[in-house]
């Protein structure tokens, strides 16, 4: 027998197209048709110099040192199974489907594996029956060898099951055979956020096996084992390789920025762009958006917030039925239902070949010699395997070579005399590679290195200026990108700078050592309270969208610095806070504000001088407050905000509090109070000229006109000013309010051209902030206008579109709503039936939300009810509210959006 090809290959994957029903039309003649297709397919194989490695029972895989071979050979058969006449019935054919890509061979044990076999296995896996299938590579090898009657029609780029990098493919032909089949059958892709994967991910072939395996049977998986395994690869690898097996896709959540747990929930629902809603903990927002959803979910480094994500994923777990969660952690999370895989080092093979791999990336001149083999194997040896420590290890080859390195490393690991070294832990080994990483670097890269450990979640350039100096840092930062100890990828434009989480702890480390620690801190401190533009002139602060994106970008080092400034530097915890209340309020941060508000004003309590920064807090908090609907705290902080402002002559924040105060006293009922606060706000507003806090002001009494009902003139003439103030002073959030404002005013003296455009300036307003949840309300109360001035057609559409929008933003109390009023309408097209079932449904879901219709919905809802039951027999009534009561979320949807009346 001839030996079997290695290095690269050409690999032949087929398959018989609907072997199942032919087997169940045609038992007998398929017996003998099999084993004539078996005989077909070796002839032509062997007779062309390729080798059938394996026969799957309805196919063959096959293996060829040249791709001109493979290319002939299926040629070849689907000629012969064309003609062959297997069944006596003309209807009935041996289809046989086929896959080729050339590729590098890993040849071991008498069998093949690797990245090239699975690409080829896919390649075929969507072809049609009689259709062969070529990757780009395969066809741009045989292109100058193919048969002069072979055509090779180009089908594009294709994405393939289970592999992230799709496929350029091109289909076979020749004039004797078949050429037009359907389109190929390829994945979709999948939504994810998956980042790109810019090295090739080496072996784990039987691992990644074993965790397919028990994710399978598993609604959680740990991946555990110490820094620099390989846990978080392992997962990216094998959720992507999962994807087609979860409809809504694979999302991963990227714990290591995070140091409080109470972010942990902000940091998964931010994926989905879940913002919070008055009254409704954000958990609970996202669990209803996770409740249907077929997801799974990845949490990398869990380690250090290891019990608040056991919680999350308990409760995530137990309330979503079709979530599955792949988690990464030094340790289990130790909740019941929990499957735990050790993730090992690498084996020695795929050590080396890891090294060899990143080494020639390293430096393009590097190649394996006899020489230098034994040193490369004895470097990975004594680096246990470990990815990350084999990783930086090759990134030496620029400086050293193996040799040298493996004589370093000896100098390095030898830490207990006579003792085996492959006792010591594993996290020992990668600090001591780290430490003999960082003892090369220059004295100026040494100090960056430890510098810029203060930064969470990556730097920009700037960044790493105002912590290592102008001076050093283009030097510094360079010489540490060098030698891979920081990553660099591209952002909205601009490189982003970022550590290993590995590499970071063990800067900190080094940084807490120095006798720096705190000036470092302290300059990080500063430069991210600059970020911010403080002081800001108004309540929001800037309202410049790629400003405000910037921001978002560096939450995790604010986040960061403001854990700093409440240990060390008050006033500046102060100061940052307030600069970031435009950011939390407009990007709806409203839990995360009022954590940190309150921390910080209690820990400030105490201290003189500090009331001007005080107040300021005390009014963002007041804010706050209002927005979550805790309006009687709200009111206290006002007050707060209004007497600390009058100590220290803040007019502005003493303003901005008035008109503040007056919103929480409309929602309490207290209208007098209300009454009084707002013409004081108005009454300073006015006096200093402050035009954002007179346009606040303003709105605030136009709210208050509309809700008392006590004089809508007035009411539309303080909002038309306020609007007018607010562009003036380019008050975009303000503006969208204010145009609801004006919508509704517009509607009630009948003006229903002015109160369309007075919403859609509102949703367009809100949009450029990103802001959905006001988009959609200020559709929906436009809406609402529509159908109390007897329009049916219009309102109807809008709810249908804005249904599974609300359900996605986590909005239950929405969805109800809209539900009620889809209703309403179809009560007036003659569906009395399934406005029963709809209103059942609504109330199934105030039910579970304990959210209840506010005074004027239900007025409304009542006399709706009312009339719908004159007009039905009660059990038919009962018999169909029944139903609709037992719906859940997704099918009263449908029931909704069904446009043809299908009960």
């Amino acid at each position: 027998m001839r030996s079997l090809p290695s290095g690269t290959v050409t690999f032949l994957f087929t398959d018989i197209e609907s072997s199942t029903q032919l087997w169940e039309k045609h038992p007998d003649e398929m017996r003998s048709a099999l084993a004539q297709h078996d005989s077909i397919l070796r002839e032509a194989i062997t007779a062309n110099n390729g080798h059938v490695i394996k026969t799957t029972g309805d196919g063959v895989h096959a293996v060829f040192e040249k791709a001109a071979d493979a290319i002939r050979s299926t040629l070849v058969v689907q000629r012969a199974l064309l003609t062959a006449g297997f069944f006596e019935n003309p209807e009935a054919a041996l289809r046989v489907r086929m896959g080729l890509h050339t590729g590098e061979a890993e040849f071991r044990d008498g069998d093949y594996f690797g990245q090239s076999l699975n690409r080829a296995a896919r390649i075929m896996s969507i072809a049609h029956g009689g259709q062969i299938l070529l990757s780009g590579i395969t066809a741009e090898v045989i292109r100058e060898h193919q048969p002069a009657d072979a055509i090779l029609q180009d089908l594009g780029e294709h994405p393939l099951k289970g592999l992230s990098r799709p496929e350029h493919l091109y289909q076979l032909g020749a004039p004797d055979l078949p050429q037009d089949f359907p389109a190929i059958k390829s994945s979709i892709q999948f939504p994810n956020n998956l980042p790109a994967q810019l090295t090739v991910f080496i072996g784990r072939e039987r691992e990644r096996a074993e965790v397919h395996e028990k994710l399978a049977s598993a609604r959680l998986l740990t991946l555990i084992g110490p820094g620099g395994t390989g846990k978080t690869r392992l997962s990216l690898q094998v959720g992507s390789e999962q994807a087609v097996h979860f409809k809504d896709g694979v999302w991963l959540v990227e714990l290591a920025p995070i140091s409080d747990p109470a972010y942990i929930v902000s940091a998964i629902a931010s994926l989905f762009e879940i913002r919070e809603v008055q009254n409704i903990p954000l958990i609970q927002l996202l669990i209803d958006f996770l409740l249907s959803k077929e997801l799974l979910l990845i949490l990398d480094n869990c380690e250090h917030l290891i019990e608040a994500c056991a919680e999350v994923a308990d409760q995530l777990l137990h309330a979503c039925p079709n979530l599955k969660i792949i988690a990464s952690s030094r340790e289990a999370l130790g909740i019941d239902g929990e499957t735990v895989y050790r993730v090992p080092s690498l084996n020695d093979d795929e050590a080396t070949h890891l090294f060899v791999e990143r080494a020639t990336k390293a430096d393009s001149r590097f190649h394996v010699t006899e020489h230098n083999a034994s040193f490369i194997a004895q470097i990975c040896s004594r680096l246990d395997g470990i990815p990350l420590a084999i990783e930086l290890a090759a990134a030496r080859v620029k400086l050293f070579t193996p040799e040298q390195i493996a004589q370093r490393l000896d100098d390095r690991f030898r830490l207990l005399t006579g003792g085996s070294r492959t006792a010591l832990p594993r996290q020992q080994t990668l600090r001591a590679l780290i430490d003999w990483s960082y003892q090369s670097l220059n004295e100026t890269e040494q100090r960056a290195f430890r510098r810029l450990a203060v930064f969470s979640g990556g730097w920009l350039f700037e960044a790493a200026e105002s912590v290592i100096g102008e001076d050093d840092a283009m030097d510094g930062l360079m010489g540490l990108v060098n030698k891979s100890l920081v990553n660099v990828e591209e952002q909205n434009g601009q490189s982003r700078y970022r550590f290993l989480e590995t590499i970071r702890q063990y800067a900190m480390e080094k940084l807490v050592e120095s006798e720096e620690a705190a000036a470092v801190r302290d300059r990080h401190m500063e430069f991210m309270l600059n970020l911010t533009g403080y002081p800001s002139q108004r309540m929001f602060g800037t309202e410049d969208t790629e400003f405000l994106d910037h921001i978002e970008s560096e939450h995790d080092n604010l986040r960061t610095a403001l854990e700093w400034a409440v240990g060390n530097n008050l006033i500046h915890a102060l100061k940052l806070a307030y600069a970031l209340g435009g950011y939390w309020a407009v990007r709806d941060y409203n839990t995360e504000a009022h954590t940190w508000c309150n921390t910080i004003l209690e820990k400030t309590a105490a201290m003189s001088d500090v009331d001007r920064e005080r107040g300021r807090l005390y009014s963002l908090l007041g804010w706050i407050y209002v927005t979550i609907g805790e309006h009687k705290t709200g009111r206290l902080a006002c007050e707060q905000s209004i007497a600390l402002g009058m100590i220290s002559n803040d007019i502005l924040t003493v303003a901005r509090a008035y008109s503040t105060l007056a919103l929480t006293c409309i929602f309490l009922g207290d209208f007098s109070a209300a009454m009084n606060a707002s013409e004081e706000g108005e009454r300073l507003a006015r006096q200093h000229d402050l035009k954002a806090e007179l346009a606040f002001a303003l709105s605030t009494r136009a709210q208050l006109e509309y809700f008392s009902r006590n004089d809508i003139d007035r009411a539309k003439e303080c909002l038309l000013e306020a609007a007018s103030l607010a562009k003036e002073a380019e008050f975009g959030w303000a503006s969208s309010f204010m145009a609801i404002g004006l919508g509704h005013t517009a509607a009630l003296v009948g003006d229903m051209e002015a109160a369309r455009a007075s919403f859609q300036e509102s949703a367009e307003l809100a949009k450029k902030l990103g802001n959905k949840r006001i988009v959609y309300s200020s559709q929906s109360e436009f809406a609402h206008i529509l159908r109390q001035h007897g329009e049916l057609d219009e309102p109807l559409a809008t709810y249908r579109d804005l249904l599974p929008k609300w359900k996605d933003l986590g909005h239950r109390s929405a969805v109800a709503h809209e539900l009620e009023c889809i209703a309403y309408i179809l009560t007036r097209k003659e569906e009395p039936e399934r406005a029963v079932m709809l209103l059942g449904a609504a109330e199934a879901i105030r039910r579970l939300i304990d959210i209840p219709r506010t005074k004027m919905e239900h007025v409304e809802y009542e006399n709706e009810i009312a009339a719908i039951r004159s007009g039905m027999v009660t059990a038919e009534f009962e018999d169909y509210w029944k139903k609709g009561n037992s719906l859940t979320i997704e099918q009263a949807i449908e029931l909704a959006l069904d446009e043809n009346n299908t009960l």
